[in-house]
């Protein structure tokens, strides 16, 4: 009996890319090069999604920074402290872009 599914949210990084984010952050790589990173990742996250014969492809959210930050991130004129996101639960989350 096989169990129907479906992926959803992030897949974890690989080593590499985590490393190179690691390197870019202390200047150590370019963000061109960071960029090929981000690139390979998310092509073998599609190329194994693919081999599973998954019905739902995506590229694992592989180059967002996180969940929660990824649509203020780059921002220029957000304030230096960066931003707190209300949830309804009465939790907050602050960002720095």
């Amino acid at each position: 009996m096989s169990i129907p599914t479906e992926p959803i949210g992030s897949i974890p990084r690989p080593p590499e890319l985590l490393a190179g984010i690691g390197d870019f952050n202390e200047g150590r790589c370019s963000e061109e090069e960071l960029q090929e990173l981000y690139d390979a990742a998310i092509r073998d996250t599609i190329d194994r999604f693919q081999e599973t014969g998954s019905p739902v492809i995506s590229d694992g959210e592989q180059a967002k920074p996180s969940f929660a930050t990824y649509p203020i991130q780059g921002l220029k004129d957000l304030a230096p402290d960066g931003v707190s996101i209300p949830f309804a639960d009465a939790t907050r989350v602050s960002c720095l872009a």
